[in-house]
């Protein structure tokens, strides 16, 4: 919770422009991004994106409307606030699911909800509005399910199909799980439960599909565009080499901790309990399905790695308990468990606090505040969107994009006069300084407002990996400055 209290912004494109962008500007009647069919020019295209996850977070900004709270930063809290209290799911069910795989262990269930609270970078992303976060409770509600009995009986086929098609339904590449589930209960010669989990999964995920009936006035639309804008753009994206997720899985689940996790999960063989497989394989196909595809990016692996750490922990007990070379060096294994929580401590007590595009999200706020209806934005080295929910208007801004020509400042601001800017936002880093000498130099009535720099956080985010671009942003009010009879 203290991560939804003092924390804050958003960690990624997607969590922001494809959920809380969309849904608001929706309860508000709008539709920023034309993703309605009704709203857009020529042939209406679906947008390839997932209405089960934006449409829930709509209909919690309807509420606002209608209950409070009404400034943006507020509903953003709020947000945080119940994503928190729902990502508590995920501890319960993790703590489940060991249990049922292991229910003579108690205390290993205790250590793996644990790390699943407060530990690593689990606090940070549980409040955010990541869908590959919002599918986990459902997903480990299906594996709870797969694992309650050696033979599945007719309750567990349905927790099952129900939390796989519910999971399915926000995050389509959980359907991966489904598939992978298939041979491992042919092979458990469990043909009634393949075909109830498979029927109640489908059933469920169509249901979870069905607004496409009311905006598209057919079923599966918007899986058709999905699949087919990833058939086509699919290299646009960050692409990496095929073990790039086995080391973000090092790296998550904080090492040297997690080599013992991912041994713990693989290395049973002959001797795991058909339970054991319903788990393992499914995760291991999740896995091997985002390896080899060409879209790697990190927070994709997501929805598996709750149950990925609770086999993994469940092995590693088993292992270590009866390997001899272990039983000789058992203050080695306490020493790294404890170097675990003290690199987890640390990561937690960083990341609680952090604002993500803190720059950009002051800004909006800073022009609700000020009650603009306009603005526009230079943007100078970095093309990064404005989050126009936090201005509180979705209002079409002016851009004078710098980065690809740098047209004369009088001329750019002569074309805003039809709807002319109360605030100019300077945005960029590097070259930030000469942009806004060569604006004071034909405009010199523009006056400076105030500076927002990126967080700390945000500019280490940046040397790590420089795809997230960061900008200081200066706001000048124009006044009576602008070109404008």
């Amino acid at each position: 919770m203290a991560a939804a209290l003092y924390g804050g912004g958003y960690l990624m494109h997607d969590d922001h422009f494809l959920v809380v962008e969309v849904a608001a500007s929706w309860a508000d009647g709008e539709d920023y991004n034309d993703w309605l069919p009704w709203n857009q020019k020529g042939t209406p295209q679906a947008h390839p994106a997932n209405f089960a996850y934006a449409g829930s977070q709509y209909l919690l900004f309807e509420l606002f409307q209608l209950t409070g709270p009404s400034s943006p930063s507020d509903q953003a809290l709020v947000l945080r606030i119940l994503h928190g209290l729902y990502s508590l799911l995920i501890v319960a069910l993790g703590y489940m699911l060991t249990r049922a795989l292991s229910p003579e262990r108690t205390e290993t269930a205790t250590a793996v909800a644990w790390i699943l609270s407060v530990s690593g970078l689990w606090p940070l992303l549980s409040v955010h509005q990541l869908v590959e976060m919002a599918c986990i409770p459902p997903l480990m509600l299906g594996f709870w399910g797969l694992v309650r009995s050696h033979r599945l009986k007719w309750q567990d086929v349905l927790i099952a199909g129900i939390g796989i098609g519910i999971a399915t339904g926000m995050r389509y590449q959980c359907g991966v799980i489904g598939i992978a589930l298939a041979p491992v209960l042919m092979a458990q010669r469990q043909w009634k439960a393949l075909v109830g989990v498979g029927v109640t999964a489908l059933g469920t995920f169509a249901a979870m599909q069905a607004p496409d009936l009311y905006v598209w006035g057919a079923p599966f639309v918007q899986l058709r565009g999905y699949i087919d804008y990833n058939a086509t753009h699919a290299g646009n994206y960050p692409k990496g080499p095929w073990y790039q997720y086995l080391l973000t899985l090092l790296g998550m689940m904080v090492p040297p901790v997690s080599l013992m996790l991912l041994w713990g999960a693989f290395h049973r063989g002959r001797s795991a309990s058909g339970k054991w497989w319903r788990v393992v394989i499914p995760v291991a196909g999740f896995l091997i399905f985002h390896s080899a595809y060409i879209n790697k990016q990190e927070r994709f692996i997501l929805p598996v790695v709750p149950a990925l750490i609770a086999v993994g922990y469940i092995g590693w007990q088993m292992w270590s308990q009866r390997s001899p070379w272990w039983n000789r060096h058992r203050r080695l294994e306490q020493g790294l468990w404890i170097s675990f929580w003290i690199i987890s401590t640390a990561v937690v007590a960083v990341s609680i606090p952090y604002s993500g595009k803190h720059s950009r999200v002051k800004a909006m706020e800073f022009l609700h505040a000020q009650g603009a209806e306009t603005f526009a934005m230079v943007q100078v080295d970095s093309g990064s969107m404005p989050p126009q929910f936090y201005a509180g208007n979705w209002n079409t801004y002016h851009i004078d994009n710098r980065r690809d020509q740098q047209r004369p400042p009088l001329q750019v601001a002569k074309s805003w006069c039809a709807a002319p800017p109360q605030f100019i936002l300077f945005q960029g880093d590097q070259h930030l300084g000469e942009a806004v000498q060569q604006y004071k130099a034909a405009m010199p009535g523009l006056r400076y407002v105030t500076s927002i720099a990126p967080s700390r956080t945000d500019r280490w985010i940046h040397e790590l990996n420089p795809i997230n671009s960061v900008e200081r942003i200066m706001i000048y009010a124009t006044g009576s400055a602008l070109p404008c009879p």
